[in-house]
């Protein structure tokens, strides 16, 4: 008879067990539906560039200004990071279009139609050296400049990466410019180049990750060789960003991260929005901080106080600015659908968009000491 209870209290005991288990609460990541939407009043500088602004391709940022292509690629505009002043850094011109710019943290460097890839020498473009012609044998994708977007930078500044249509891949060693691959594709959203010469190309529903060797390539129709690599992904990618040895990606209700795919894509979901209603447009990830921009029957933002998807978001269904507009006497708010975010080298959000930049820290801006709390217009020269 003991043995029978005994036997029953362990039956007993062996289910509450499994119950109690079965029953565990999984954790649920926060979403803006369960969180309540605020307004944000942020110290915040504005710059206008008026009807002839075009800032829907990528940036460049140099040690002292922020460069912008601008009248349809006949010119570029400098912001003075220290004064706030905006001028026309590169004067336009109507048969030479200036198609992408980066900066190096020396010097700017531009594609030029009808010319090639060029380093400007401050003067003029027609004096900067063109380090890769257009006339060049085996030039490939540098004849349809047209295509290229952005251009981009290994961290220490010896591999250069212009992409858009395709990519092509610059070795800078000792001041000379030899083109070491290149592939042709549809568009490139963005790309990354590493130190060794290696570079993953992301697009809006494949990953190219390319290895450092020189046989590595991408053809047509995306057949890879050489060791070179393509992911197909299920679904199309909002944004993306490389840090900390992980790929991070945005899809319309998720985030996730991935190492870094030399060998395979293994997603990992930080993120997710549960209401079909939610979309993610466009994230940044900053030193301290993440900001999405998202959309719900109108934009809001989303700022994550880490720079890893952790921790509860604040939702903000606009930014109030300090700065009233001069019709209505009331604050400016921002609240657009952004075609760039950018975290600046002070952790500074540049939220751009063909004739309006942002500039927002929700630590408070650092820097553009002469635009803090101010609305500038750019004033054609």
């Amino acid at each position: 008879m003991k043995r029978n209870i005994f036997l029953v209290l362990c039956l007993l005991m062996t289910f509450l067990t499994i119950s109690a288990q079965v029953r565990k609460p999984v954790a649920k990541k926060g979403t803006p539906t369960a969180v309540k939407k605020t307004n944000t009043l942020a110290t915040i500088a504005m710059v206008d560039l008026g009807s002839d602004g075009s800032l829907e391709k990528p940036l460049a940022e140099g040690p002292d200004a922020l460069y912008f292509i601008n009248q349809l690629g006949r010119a570029v505009l400098a912001v003075d990071k220290k004064t706030g002043n905006i001028s026309q850094y590169i004067p336009g011109g109507r048969d030479k279009m200036i198609t992408a710019i980066g900066h190096d943290g020396k010097d700017l460097y531009m594609m030029v139609t009808n010319v090639g890839l060029v380093r400007y020498d401050g003067k003029s473009r027609e004096t900067s050296p063109c380090l890769f012609p257009t006339s060049a044998p085996g030039k490939g994708l540098i004849a349809h400049q047209r295509a290229f977007e952005g251009i981009v930078f290994s961290p220490n500044k010896r591999w250069l990466v212009a992409y858009g249509h395709g990519a092509i891949l610059f070795d800078l060693e000792n001041g000379a410019c030899k083109p070491v691959r290149e592939f042709i594709t549809k568009d490139v959203m963005n790309a990354f180049v590493f130190d060794d010469g290696s570079m993953i190309a992301v697009m809006s529903d494949y990953i190219v990750s390319i290895p450092h060797t020189a046989a590595a390539t991408i053809k047509t129709y995306h057949e890879a060789e050489g060791g070179a690599k393509v992911f197909k992904l299920k679904s199309y990618i909002k944004a993306s960003a490389i840090k900390d040895g992980f790929l991070y990606a945005a899809w319309d209700r998720f985030v996730g991260k991935t190492p870094l795919p030399w060998q395979d894509i293994k997603w990992e979901q930080l993120y997710q929005l549960e209401s079909s209603d939610n979309r993610f447009c466009n994230f940044a990830m900053g030193p301290k901080s993440i900001i999405a921009e998202c959309s719900e029957y109108g934009k809001y933002y989303m700022e994550w106080p880490s720079n890893d998807f952790s921790g509860t978001p604040k939702v903000t269904d606009n930014i109030t600015t300090p700065i009233k507009n001069p019709i209505t006497s009331l604050p400016i708010k921002i609240q657009r659908n952004s075609d760039k975010l950018h975290f600046d080298h002070e952790g500074n959000l540049i939220m751009y968009s063909y004739t309006n930049l942002d500039i927002y820290n929700p630590e408070g801006i650092k820097g553009y000491t002469n635009l803090k709390n101010k609305k500038t217009r750019y004033k054609v020269e």
